[in-house]
C-alpha cells in the first residue's frame, strides 16, 4: 500500500510538470517576435511576464535586468511538500538564470553574475526590448531536470 501511494505522488508530480511545460511552450509560440539579421528576437517584457520575472530598464547604460520572482516554484509547493519526504524532485521548476542583465547593442550578457556571449545583440524596436529566442530558452524557461 505504501509503495502505491508513493507511485501516485510521483505520477501526479510528473503530470503537473508536463502540463506546465507544454502550456509554457504553447504560450511561447504566441509571444511577439521580430526578425533581425536572420535571427528571431522575442519581446523581453512578454517573456518576463510568462516566466515570472520582474523587468527593469536602465536608460543610463541601456540595459534590461530580469529577476526571477519565484512564482513557478510556489505553484508546485503542495506537490513539493509531498515529495520532500521522498527527496526526489525538489525545485524542479527553476529557471537556469535567476538574474539576467542584457545591454542593448552588446552581445555580452550577465546570467547570475557570469558573463555569457550571444550570437545576436538585444535591440529596441518600437519602444520594446527584444533578445534572441535562445536567451529565453536557455536562461528563462524552467529547468525540467531531476536533482
Amino acid at each position: 500500500m505504501m509503495k502505491t501511494n508513493k507511485s501516485k505522488k510521483v505520477m501526479v508530480a510528473a503530470v503537473l510538470m508536463m502540463s506546465m511545460a507544454f502550456s509554457g511552450l504553447a504560450s511561447a509560440a504566441d509571444m511577439k517576435t521580430i526578425k533581425k539579421d536572420g535571427m528571431e528576437l522575442v519581446q523581453l517584457r512578454q517573456a518576463a511576464k510568462m516566466y515570472d520575472y520582474s523587468i527593469m530598464w536602465d536608460s543610463k547604460d541601456r540595459s534590461v535586468t530580469l529577476m526571477y520572482m519565484g512564482k513557478m516554484e510556489d505553484t508546485m509547493m503542495e506537490e513539493d511538500m509531498m515529495m520532500k519526504d521522498d527527496n526526489m524532485m525538489e525545485d524542479t521548476m527553476m529557471p537556469a538564470g535567476k538574474t539576467i542583465k542584457l545591454w542593448v547593442g552588446s552581445k555580452k550578457i550577465m546570467v547570475d553574475g557570469m558573463q555569457v556571449n550571444l550570437k545576436s545583440m538585444p535591440v529596441i524596436h518600437e519602444g520594446n526590448s527584444y533578445a534572441a529566442e535562445s536567451v529565453i530558452k536557455q536562461y528563462m524557461m524552467p529547468a525540467m531536470g531531476m536533482k
